[in-house]
């Protein structure tokens, strides 16, 4: 495998372009890890000390009383971030289920659809969530 740099002054973003002679399963495997790449931890804040947490550490990330916090399980992280950049920044597996929550789909127990329409998700740690009307067909979509 070679690997090349090449500068572009004009770009915005950073593009990676994979060659190769055909589709393999090795080809799509590394797409999926540069897909899912994420290379800055997210700093949180815990009795006044400073913790880098590795973003396959965090179960999920939510707003509460103006301020955002990260549960691990180690426990609850204050971070200095908002809610809408963070979800920029992590990982094609973290999934919005409402305005105020982003979860970790590898963190899911279980999902309970129930005849009413809406979901309830368990997560590691004994947390538990429900997903919002508005971004069920988003979760569904990431999800199942």
């Amino acid at each position: 495998m070679r690997v090349d740099f090449f500068q572009d002054r004009n770009s915005d973003e950073i593009r990676v372009v994979v060659q190769a002679p055909s589709m393999t399963q090795d080809v799509e495997e590394l797409m999926e890890t540069i897909r899912n790449f994420s290379p800055s931890p997210i700093s949180g804040y815990s009795d006044g000390v400073l913790t880098k947490l590795g973003k396959d550490s965090i179960i999920r990330i939510y707003s509460k009383d103006k301020r955002v916090y990260a549960d691990t399980l180690d426990g609850s992280y204050l971070i200095k971030s908002p809610l809408y950049q963070l979800e920029n920044d992590l990982p094609k597996n973290f999934v919005r289920i409402s305005n105020s929550e982003i979860v970790n789909s590898d963190k899911i127990i279980k999902l309970d659809m129930n005849l009413a329409g809406t979901i309830r998700i368990y997560l590691e740690g004994d947390i538990e969530s429900r997903v919002s009307r508005r971004y069920m067909s988003r979760v569904k979509e990431a999800l199942i």
